[in-house]
C-alpha cells in the first residue's frame, strides 16, 4: 500500500521538527512519504520543513494562496500514492493513530477513515467547557444540514485517511473554505466506504490555537453553502407559508366570522392545512429539488406525516394562546407558527427529504 502524509502549515515553526520526529519513529509503514503544504509562513515554517526532507518528503511552499482546505485539496492532488493521510502540524494529532488507520483499512479497504474524538477509546485534552460545547455545537449543526456526514461521529475531525483517486475524480467540485475540509470531502465527493478510528485529541504545546470569531463564521458559511443554502430556503419558504396561513385567516374571517372566532380551532386547521400544501409546493420546486423520488401524491403523504409533529406544536400553541391568554387569533397564530418551525425544519430534513445518494 502507498500512502502520503498530507500536513499543511502555517505559523508551525516550532512543531516541525518534533512532529516529523514523531512519524518517523511512530508510523510503522515502511514506505510513506510526508507532503507539507505551507501557506509562506512569516515564521519561515516552509524553511524548517525543507530542513526536514527525507526520500520521496515533499515541501509546497504556496505563495499569495491562503486556507488550511485549499492547502489540505492541494497536497493531496500533488501526491501520486493511493491513500492520503491528512493530519494538522500543531502537534494534537498523534501520529500513532495512523498505525491503527492502516490497520482498518486493511480490514475493508475503506474510501474514507476518520479519527474520532466522540467514539468509544477517543477523547480531548486540554479543552474548556466552552470549547467543547463548541465542538458539539458544529459537530451538530452539521450532521443537521448535511445528510452525508451523518454517518461519522466527529465530521470536524482534521485528522483522517482519503482514498486520493475520489478527491481527484472530484475535484471540480471542490471549493474549500474555512478548516473543515472533511465536511467539503464528504459532501462533494460522496466516499461510499467509511469508517472511523478512535483517538485522543491533544493540547497544543506550541503556538496559537486558530479558533475565533471568524473561524466560527466561516464554519457556518462553509455549512450552508455544502448544503445548497437549503435552511435559508427553508426559512424563506417558511416566511411565505406564514403569509399564506395568516392571509387565509383573514380571508375565512370575512367569509365567516364564526369561524375564526368561535369557531378558532376550525379556522386554525384550515389556515394550517393550506399553507402547508403551499410550502409543500415550493419545496419541492426549489428547497428539496434535488431529493425529489417517489409519486408526487406519496410525497404529499409522506411531508404531511413529516411535518406533524411541527403542525401539532403551532397547533396547539396557537389555541393555547388564543384560548388561554385571549389575544387576538392572528397574533395566537403567528406565535403558533414560530414555535413549530423548528420542529418543521428538522423533520423535512431529516425525514421526507433525506439525501438519496
Amino acid at each position: 500500500m502507498s500512502l502520503s502524509i498530507v500536513i499543511p502549515t502555517f505559523n508551525e515553526r516550532e512543531n516541525i521538527d518534533i512532529l516529523v520526529r514523531e512519524i518517523r519513529e511512530k508510523v510503522v509503514l515502511t514506505h510513506y512519504d510526508m507532503v507539507m503544504v505551507d501557506d509562506n509562513s512569516p515564521d519561515g515554517t516552509w524553511a524548517i520543513a525543507l530542513e526536514n526532507l527525507k526520500n520521496n518528503d515533499v515541501v509546497i511552499r504556496r505563495i499569495n494562496m491562503k486556507g488550511l482546505s485549499s492547502a489540505v485539496i492541494d497536497g493531496i492532488i500533488f501526491s501520486l500514492t493511493e491513500y492520503v493521510v491528512v493530519m494538522d502540524a500543531d502537534l494534537q494529532h498523534p501520529p500513532e493513530v495512523i498505525n491503527d488507520i492502516i490497520r482498518k483499512l486493511k480490514e475493508g479497504h475503506y474510501d474514507l477513515i476518520a479519527a474520532s474524538r466522540y467514539i468509544p477509546g477517543g477523547g480531548v485534552k486540554g479543552w474548556s467547557k466552552s470549547r467543547l460545547v463548541i465542538s458539539k455545537g458544529a459537530t451538530l449543526i452539521a450532521k443537521l444540514l448535511l445528510p452525508n456526514v451523518r454517518t461519522l461521529s466527529d465530521p470536524m475531525s482534521g485528522f483522517f485517511m482519503v482514498k486520493r483517486d475520489i478527491v481527484d475524480r472530484n475535484r471540480d467540485k471542490l471549493n474549500p473554505m474555512g478548516f473543515k475540509i472533511l465536511l467539503e470531502i464528504v459532501e462533494r465527493c460522496y466516499p461510499k466506504k467509511v469508517a472511523e478510528v478512535p483517538y485522543t485529541f491533544r493540547a497544543r504545546v506550541y503556538g496559537k490555537s486558530k479558533l475565533g470569531m471568524k473561524t466560527i463564521a466561516n464554519f457556518l458559511i462553509h455549512v450552508l453553502r455544502l448544503s445548497n443554502w437549503r435552511p435559508v430556503k427553508f426559512g424563506l419558504v417558511g416566511l411565505s407559508g406564514t403569509f399564506i396561513n395568516l392571509v387565509t385567516l383573514w380571508l375565512l374571517g370575512l367569509v365567516s366570522h364564526v369561524v375564526v372566532e368561535q369557531l378558532f380551532v376550525l379556522g386554525s386547521i384550515i389556515a394550517i392545512e393550506v399553507s402547508t400544501l403551499w410550502n409543500f409546493f415550493l419545496h419541492e420546486i426549489w428547497t428539496f429539488r434535488d431529493r425529489r423520488t417517489g409519486s408526487m401524491m406519496k410525497r404529499i403523504s409522506l411531508f404531511h406525516v413529516a411535518v406533524l409533529p411541527g403542525v401539532a406544536a403551532q397547533y396547539i400553541s396557537a389555541i393555547s394562546i388564543k384560548y388561554g391568554l385571549a389575544l387576538n387569533p392572528i397574533i395566537s397564530q403567528t406565535i403558533g407558527i414560530v414555535i413549530g418551525f423548528p420542529v418543521n425544519y428538522i423533520f423535512s430534513e431529516l425525514g421526507i427529504w433525506k439525501s438519496y445518494r
